[in-house]
């Protein structure tokens, strides 16, 4: 018979049926079975029974294979087992045999060991003994595969206790390997926290203990104390869940993937049946489910863990050390003095967390507290939200100086902490399809509290000093606490996610009768928690006005503290990556530029003020103030008004040098960690365009740039530089190398520019971002924002300049922003003559040229 054709029909077979909802275990099974078939075919047909008279073998399938658990792209996990070692014609003949699998198609991993081999390896191999526990027998000698099983029992080699410490030891590392957290955009349903992996764990651990095939032997033992049956459904629920992704992963991408790539989430989703493509709602919403059931099988894996772990290690023996009339320490875990408590007490729902938080040495709860907490939390009811006691045990938790994202993740777990606040069920395990947001909200959520919290540790000073200096000086950490609580929990309800979390803080916050004050600048803090963020990556923060416009909103400087921490420890629970130095130094000035308003005389005139003390500094410090006067009388004040004074000097010094000739030169500042391009020539045409060509050809990032012209057509430019890394560029080679491109560009009188389209990154490609325009009016320096929001391609600002020439438009600032797959790039512009772009018509002109040229 045609082998491979047989195993092709199998898998067709096993689609349909999928396809029809035929149950997922049973497919998997049924795979396993027909490789079982295949095998022991070939097996006698390769006559390996008489390998030779002195050499017994057996054929044993390990791994997934070995539990029956074989998806389409599965590998097919085996162990040649021999008594003795093999002889040269042994050694051809299963080589041989190993050859035709391959032929097959199938991806073979097998390993060839003697009876020794395998126990000795087993003996100081976690990977190897956990292999053999679950092997199975396939075909070959039945006897030696018999001796191998009695040769690793627990009472020669890995006791279970042994082996389920190594275990745990290992679901650690797999943690951090992966993060320690299953709630990033592009889960591994396998190897991450919540996947199968875990569930395997829980099954190779009781096997040891117990010596029973499977989980739902387990249950059907007298061990039912370990396995009820309403968890058990939980976990069967979870696990099959988990298997119906795999097998679709596989069956569509033809190979052993357990990543949910974007590659794949569209086609899962619609193979769920959520088939609303609106603004991805479909992939958000069967990721919803996928992290729901991730979490589900967290909330599982510790219970069963610490069932096993008092069973096995026998920490049952051990005496409890009394908390209080109510709860015990038992073995580092919190218990219950009385089985009932939660039932007849409800508040102590809640009051359970926050013991853990102020006991020491709690390293979480016992499996009975975990399950009275599931089996009661229905009582969180609106009679339990309104008790005052309640109110205020959840004010203690969030008022604690230490263990607030220890409990508050525990109260995310067990349900607790949604039941209570019915907002925040909306956001557990809510994606955002994009690649800004790193994490489902709830875990964004819980990440934000998680730094505001570390500012006060010894680590958080040494990551982020300045902002531990700032945290020191809050007269109620609770405030922020909160805010970060409360600040994206609209997320996914349509409308101001800012405005609509404002109103949930401010009523959830008067309800538990925190003071008008205190709510109303909780609130304030999450309608406001994007706004420096916004200001400082995308206006210019050298502008007294913008600066005053911050200093309005804030109503005291610790208001400010509190905001500006807000900011930061947002950003950095977004995404790992984001918070570059350039990013920081930004936001930090912005907090230092509104503070120094918040403390002066609030004056008038700000911005010509500004300009008048910069005037009187550099004339202190200027070696020749009567020439540096003559130099700056051929700028504006805007020119003054952009520059500190520092950098002024610097230009100064640098154009004296050689007046009338071009200067293209770099250096890197500490004041905001970019390289500072300053390029001062000539005005000419595609000035700009001539710029960002050279500097993006070079793979650099522009994250901002000023742009000033003299009286008499010289054109001084600076741009802000850094690398794919995040930071300032500092190869001198590199360097040389982008300053002789761009003063090959300028000195190039025949220049053109054409646009090549890059290849897309293979996340990028996944997203249909449509370009948007917005006009802003600046009518105190008469000129006109234009933000940009657009698909991030390489050569964009470069596209986007030579637009702005084909208009006839001149560039006066630009920030650039990158929000994952989108920028959304901001420039000051104005007409050639100096006029803002007031007119709708010539708006429209202009919106019509980006968006035919960005959207094709």
């Amino acid at each position: 018979m045609n082998l491979k054709q047989t195993l092709q029909d199998n898998n067709n077979d096993l689609q349909k049926q999928f396809e029809e909802h035929a149950n997922i275990s049973e497919l998997l099974k049924n795979r396993s079975q027909t490789i079982d078939k295949l095998l022991q075919s070939m097996w006698k047909q390769e006559h390996l029974d008489s390998l030779n008279l002195s050499n017994k073998v057996s054929l044993v399938a390990v791994g997934g294979y070995g539990r029956e658990e074989m998806h389409p792209a599965s590998d097919v996990d085996l162990l040649i087992l021999l008594s003795d070692e093999p002889d040269e014609q042994a050694q051809e003949t299963l080589s041989s045999f190993v050859t035709l699998l391959w032929d097959l198609g199938l991806e073979i991993g097998h390993s060839v060991r003697t009876l020794n081999e395998c126990i000795n390896e087993a003996k100081n191999d976690l990977t190897i003994i956990t292999n053999l526990i679950e092997s199975r027998y396939l075909c070959g000698d039945k006897p030696l595969f018999d001796t191998l099983q009695s040769s690793i029992s627990t009472d020669k080699i890995w006791s279970s206790a042994d082996f389920f410490l190594a275990k745990l030891d290992e679901q650690k590392s797999r943690y951090k390997r992966f993060g320690d957290s299953a709630y990033r955009v592009e889960p591994n349903l396998k190897e991450g926290p919540g996947g199968l992996r875990d569930l395997q764990t829980i099954g190779w651990i009781t096997r040891r203990e117990y010596d029973v095939p499977s989980l739902k032997a387990l249950s059907e033992t007298s061990h039912f104390d370990l396995l009820n049956p309403d968890e058990y459904k939980d976990l069967i629920k979870s696990r099959d869940f988990l298997w119906q992704v795999r097998f679709i992963l596989h069956q569509l991408t033809g190979r052993k993937e357990d990543r949910l790539l974007f590659d794949h989430q569209r086609h899962l989703a619609h193979a769920f049946g959520y088939t609303d493509d609106a603004h991805n709602q479909s992939i958000e919403s069967f990721m919803q489910r996928y992290y729901r059931n991730i979490l589900r099988v967290e909330r599982l894996n510790e219970l069963l863990i610490g069932l096993l772990r008092e069973h096995i290690l026998k920490t049952t023996n051990k005496k409890a050390i009394k908390i209080n009339a109510y709860y015990n320490n038992h073995d580092g875990y919190l218990g219950l003095e009385q089985e009932h408590f939660f039932s007849e007490n409800p508040h102590g729902l809640l009051e359970v967390f926050h013991i853990i938080q102020t006991t020491e040495n709690l390293k979480g709860m016992t499996p009975k507290t975990i399950r009275a907490l599931r089996r009661n939390t229905h009582l969180i009811n609106d009679d339990f939200r309104s008790n005052t006691h309640n109110k205020q045990i959840f004010i203690n938790i969030v008022s604690e100086s230490q263990g607030i994202t220890f409990a508050l993740r525990r109260m995310n777990r067990y349900g607790i902490l949604a039941a209570y606040i019915p907002a925040f069920a909306n956001i557990v395990g809510r994606m955002q399809y994009d690649l800004f947001h790193a994490y489902t909200v709830d875990e964004h959520t819980l990440n934000v509290v998680r730094n505001i919290r570390r500012l006060s540790t010894e680590e958080g000073k040494e990551e982020l000093p300045f902002c531990a200096e700032i945290f020191k000086t809050l007269q109620n950490p609770m405030i922020l606490y909160l805010a970060g609580l409360f600040h994206d929990i609209a997320k996914g309800r349509g409308g101001s996610h800012s405005e609509l979390g404002a109103v949930d803080a401010l009523n959830f916050c008067l309800n538990h009768e925190l003071s008008q004050t205190t709510s109303e600048t909780v609130s304030n803090l999450v309608n406001q928690h994007l706004i420096l963020s916004s200001t400082a990556q995308r206006k210019d923060i050298s502008d007294p006005e913008i600066i005053k416009e911050i200093a309005d909103l804030m109503e005291t400087q610790e208001h400010l503290n509190m905001l500006y921490l807000l900011t930061i420890c947002d950003i950095r629970g977004t995404n790992p990556t984001l918070l570059n130095n350039w990013k920081h130094s930004l936001l930090k000035n912005l907090y230092r530029n509104t503070t120094r308003y918040l403390e002066s005389d609030k004056p008038k005139n700000l911005t010509q003020n500004l300009i008048k003390e910069k005037r009187q500094s550099l004339d202190n410090q200027a070696q020749n103030s009567e020439q540096y006067g003559k130099f700056l009388a051929r700028f504006n004040d805007d020119y003054i008004l952009h520059y500190p004074v520092e950098e002024l000097l610097w230009q100064f010094s640098e154009i004296t040098k050689q007046p009338n000739k071009t200067i293209v030169t770099l250096c890197n500042r500490d004041s905001d960690d970019s390289s500072h391009l300053f390029i001062y020539s000539k005005d000419q045409d595609n000035f700009f365009i001539k710029i960002t060509s050279a500097i993006e050809q070079r793979n650099l990032t522009i994250v901002a740039a000023n742009i000033a012209s003299t009286h008499d057509d010289f054109a001084l430019n600076t741009f802000y530089l850094l690398t794919p890394e995040g930071v300032p560029l500092d190869n001198k080679q590199d360097i040389e190398k982008l300053t002789e491109a761009v003063s090959k560009n300028i000195v190039e009188k025949d220049f053109s520019f054409e646009f090549k389209q890059e290849h897309l990154s293979r996340q990028h490609k996944h997203f249909d971002i449509n370009t948007k325009v917005i006009f802003e009016q600046d009518n105190i320096h008469q000129q006109t924002y234009i933000t940009i929001k657009t698909a991030d391609t390489s050569g964009l600002l470069t596209q986007i300049a030579n637009i702005f020439n084909e208009q006839n438009l001149e560039v006066h600032n630009a920030k650039i922003t990158t929000l994952g797959e989108t920028v959304e790039d901001t420039f000051q512009i104005t007409t050639k003559s100096g006029l803002p772009i007031i007119k709708k018509e010539q708006q429209d002109q202009i919106k019509k040229a980006f968006l035919e040229s960005l959207n094709s």
